[in-house]
C-alpha cells in the first residue's frame, strides 16, 4: 500500500467521524456519548473492514473492504441506539450519513494504490472505477448533507440508496469480467434485505400503536 493510501484512509476516518460529530452535536447530543459512540464506530468499522478482506482473500491477505467497513459503521449505530434510545434517531442520521464520504475519500486512496480496477474499454483502457466511485459518493454525501440540514434525511432510506448506487458501479470493476455477481453486491444485497426489515418492522410497530 502507498503512503497517499494510508494518508487518504487515515483521512476518510477522521473526516467522517469528525463530521457524524458534529450532527450529533447539532441535534443536541452530549459530548460524552458522541465521544463513547466514535470510539465503537472506529472499532467496529475497523474490524469489519479487516475481516471482510481477510476473508475474501482466502485468508492469504490483510486489507480493508469497504463494504465490511460500512456495515460495521451500521452496527455499530444499531448498537449505540439501543444503548441510548433517547438519541437513536441522531444517532442513525449521523453514522449513516458519513457512509458515502467516507468510501469516497476512501476511493480516492484507492486511485493511488491502484487496489481494484475497472473493466476493459475499447482500446484496452481500464474504465477509472476509482475515481468514478469517489465521485458519485462524495456527490450523494452532498446530497445527504443539504437534505440533513433541511430535516429531510432518512437514514434508513439514505443507506440503501448507498447500497444499491454501490452494487450498479460494482458492474464496472475488473471483478464482472470473471463472475456475474461479486461479493461486494451480495453484501449490499444483505444490507439492503436487512435495511428493507427495519423499515417494515418500523412501520409495523407505527401501524399498532395509531390503531
Amino acid at each position: 500500500m502507498t503512503a497517499m493510501y494510508r494518508i487518504m484512509i487515515g483521512l476518510s476516518f477522521a473526516i467522517g467521524i469528525t463530521t457524524a460529530a458534529i450532527a450529533l452535536k447539532k441535534r443536541g447530543v452530549p459530548g460524552n456519548i458522541i465521544a463513547y459512540s466514535a470510539v465503537l464506530e472506529i472499532m467496529l468499522s475497523m474490524y469489519l473492514a479487516l475481516v471482510t478482506a481477510y476473508i475474501l482473500s482466502g485468508a492469504e491477505n490483510y486489507g480493508l473492504n469497504g463494504s465490511g467497513g460500512a456495515f460495521g459503521i451500521l452496527l455499530g449505530a444499531f448498537i449505540f441506539s439501543k444503548i441510548t434510545p433517547k438519541y437513536k434517531d441522531a444517532i442513525y442520521s449521523a453514522y449513516v450519513i458519513i457512509l458515502p464520504l467516507m468510501y469516497g475519500i476512501g476511493k480516492i486512496g484507492c486511485s493511488f494504490a491502484g487496489c481494484c480496477g475497472g473493466i476493459k474499454l475499447n482500446g484496452g483502457k481500464a474504465f477509472p472505477i476509482q475515481i468514478v466511485e469517489a465521485i458519485v459518493f462524495l456527490a450523494v454525501f452532498a446530497a445527504s448533507a443539504f437534505a440533513f440540514f433541511k430535516e429531510k434525511y432518512e437514514p434508513v432510506t439514505a443507506a440503501i440508496i448507498y447500497a444499491a448506487v454501490k452494487i450498479v458501479l460494482d458492474f464496472f470493476r475488473d471483478t464482472h469480467e470473471e463472475h456475474l455477481i461479486t461479493t461486494n453486491q451480495v453484501m449490499c444485497v444483505v444490507i439492503i434485505a436487512l435495511l428493507l426489515g427495519v423499515k417494515f418492522i418500523s412501520y409495523k410497530a407505527a401501524f399498532f400503536k395509531h390503531n
